[in-house]
C-alpha cells in the first residue's frame, strides 16, 4: 500500500461515531441488494452461477420483506393514530362527566336549598292557620254575644263594633297573608320539581357519558392489542431483512474472493490484463506487475481491515480519512465518502468489503483492491479505466479493473520508457513524490522493490514470450 495513499492521522472517534451514523441510515436497499457484483454478469464456474443465482434470490426476497414491512409500519401507524384518537375521545368523556357531576351536585345543593325553604314556608303557614283560628274564633264569640253583651258591659256600642271592625280586618290580613305564602310555597315547589328534573336530566346523560367512555375504552384497549400485534410483526420481518443480509454479505464475499478478493491471481491473467494495459497506455507489463506483486502479492493480500468479524478499530470508518477529517485539516481527503459511493455501485457491503490497514508507522489505510487504490485516487481514475474497458462502473477489486488502472496511472505518474522514469513513477505510486536518482530518499525503497521485481518478471514474461505461450485464460 503507498504512502501516496496512507498519509494523515487516525480517524477521530466523533468522525467515526457520525459515519456510523451515516451508514445506520442508509436505506436497506442500497447497502444489502440492488446491483449484483461484476462478477455476476459472465460467471466463469458453477460455484459462481449458483451463488449469484442465490444472491440474486436473495435480493428480491429482501425486496419483497421491505414492502411487507413498510406496509405492516403504515398500518403500525394508523392503528397509533386510532389509539390517539380514542384516547382524545375517552378524555373529553372523562371531561364532561365531571362536568356533568358538578352541574347534579350543584343541582342537588339548590334542591336542598329549596326543600328548606318550603319546610319554612310551611312552618309560616302553619303559625299564621294558629293566629287565624284564634282571631276566628274571637270573632266568633263576638257574633254571639250580640246587643245584650253590649248592653250589660261597660263597653259602649261604638267600641264593640270598633273592636269587631278591628278583629275582621286582622282576619282580613290573615287571609291575604297564608294565600300569599301559599303561592310562595307554590311556586317553590315547582322550582324544586323543575330543578329535580333538571338533575335527572344531568344524570342520564352523566350515565350516558360513562356507557360512551367504557365502549371507547373497550376500544381502545382492542386498538392497543392490534398495536402490540402490528409492531411485532415488524419486529418479525426486521428480523428476517435482518438474517436475509447476512446472508448476502456472506455470497458477496463469496463472490469477492472467486474475483480475485482474497487469492492471488495466476499469473497468466494477470500478465493478459497487463498486455491489454500496456497496450493502451504504453506502461511496460513488467513495471505494471511488479506494482501488483509489491502492494498485493499478485492479489493475494487485499488487506486485513473492513473484513466481516474484524473489531470497530478496523473498519472502514477507523482506517481511512472521512469529512470530518478533512473539515478539521486532519487530512486533505474524504476517503469514507467516495469508499461508501463506490461499494453501493458494486453493490458490495461497505461494512464487509476488506481493506489495507494503516502502517505500524503511521498514516491512513484504506486501499482497495490488489493494486491498493485509495478511494480519492480511484475516483479520479475510474472514468478512464471504464472507457479502456469498455464498461460502466469498474470495480477496483476485479483484477482486470485494477491492473488497468495501474497502467493508467503510472502512465500519468511518466512511468513510460527508460528503468529510471519506471522508478521514478513507482515512487511516486507509493507517495507521491519522485526519488530520480537518489539512492537516499525516503520512498527509494520502494522504487527499488518494484525495480527488482520488474527485472523479475520481465524474465518471466520473455521466457513466455519465448517459447510461445502468455498463460493467458483471459483478454
Amino acid at each position: 500500500m503507498s504512502m501516496f495513499k496512507k498519509t494523515g492521522f487516525l480517524v477521530a472517534l466523533l468522525g467515526a461515531a457520525l459515519m456510523i451514523l451515516v451508514i445506520v441510515s442508509m436505506p436497506i436497499a442500497v447497502r444489502a441488494q440492488d446491483a449484483l457484483p461484476a462478477i455476476c454478469n459472465n460467471p466463469t464456474t458453477q460455484d459462481i452461477q449458483q451463488n449469484c443465482a442465490e444472491l440474486q434470490s436473495l435480493n428480491a426476497e429482501i425486496s419483497q420483506y421491505q414492502q411487507e414491512l413498510q406496509a405492516q409500519q403504515t398500518q403500525t401507524g394508523t392503528i397509533k393514530k386510532d389509539v390517539a384518537l380514542l384516547t382524545t375521545q375517552i378524555a373529553t368523556a372523562k371531561l364532561k362527566i365531571q362536568q356533568k357531576t358538578i352541574t347534579i351536585n350543584d343541582l342537588s345543593h339548590e334542591i336542598t336549598a329549596k326543600t328548606g325553604t318550603i319546610l319554612d314556608l310551611q312552618s309560616e303557614i302553619s303559625r299564621e292557620h294558629d293566629s287565624l283560628a284564634q282571631l276566628l274564633k274571637r270573632t266568633q264569640d263576638l257574633d254571639q254575644k250580640g246587643a245584650a253583651y253590649v248592653l250589660l258591659s261597660a263597653q259602649s256600642v261604638t267600641d264593640f263594633y270598633q273592636d269587631l271592625d278591628d278583629f275582621l280586618a286582622v282576619k282580613q290580613s290573615l287571609y291575604d297573608s297564608v294565600n300569599q305564602i301559599k303561592q310562595m310555597k307554590a311556586d317553590t315547589e315547582a322550582q324544586k320539581e323543575d330543578l329535580q328534573n333538571q338533575q335527572s336530566q344531568a344524570e342520564d346523560a352523566k350515565n350516558a357519558l360513562d356507557a360512551q367512555k367504557k365502549i371507547v375504552e373497550q376500544s381502545q384497549a382492542q386498538k392497543e392489542q392490534l398495536l402490540a400485534i402490528s409492531q411485532g410483526k415488524e419486529a418479525q420481518y426486521e428480523a428476517v431483512l435482518a438474517d436475509r443480509q447476512k446472508k448476502v454479505a456472506a455470497i458477496k464475499s463469496k463472490l469477492f474472493q472467486f474475483a480475485g478478493g482474497s487469492k492471488a491471481i495466476p499469473f497468466g491473467d494477470a500478465y493478459a490484463y497487463a498486455q491489454v494495459a500496456s497496450n493502451y497506455t504504453g506502461v511496460r507489463p513488467a513495471l505494471i506487475l511488479a506494482i501488483l506483486k509489491q502492494e498485493s502479492s499478485y492479489g493475494a493480500n487485499v488487506g486485513t481491515c473492513n473484513r466481516a468479524g474484524d473489531p470497530p478499530s478496523k473498519s472502514y470508518k477507523n482506517v481511512m480519512p472521512g469529512p470530518l477529517d478533512k473539515a478539521s485539516g486532519r487530512s486533505s481527503r474524504d476517503d469514507q465518502t467516495i469508499f461508501l459511493q463506490i461499494t453501493s455501485a458494486l453493490g458490495l457491503d461497505p461494512d464487509t468489503t476488506p481493506v489495507s490497514c494503516p502502517l505500524s508507522s503511521g498514516g491512513w489505510g484504506g486501499g482497495m483492491g490488489p493494486t491498493q487504490f485509495i478511494p480519492t485516487t480511484w475516483q479520479t481514475i475510474a472514468p478512464e479505466v471504464a472507457s479502456a474497458l469498455g464498461i460502466s462502473t469498474p470495480n477496483p477489486w476485479s483484477p482486470r479493473d485494477a491492473i488497468m488502472a495501474t497502467a493508467i496511472f503510472l502512465g500519468k505518474l511518466g512511468g513510460v520508457g527508460s528503468e529510471s522514469n519506471e522508478r521514478n513513477a513507482a515512487c511516486k505510486y507509493y507517495s507521491g513524490r519522485a526519488c530520480d536518482g537518489k539512492t537516499t530518499a525516503p520512498n527509494s525503497f520502494y522504487g527499488n522493490s518494484v525495480m527488482a521485481s520488474a527485472r523479475s518478471i520481465q524474465s518471466d514474461i520473455d521466457y513466455l514470450v519465448q517459447y510461445g505461450g502468455s498463460g493467458s485464460s483471459n483478454s
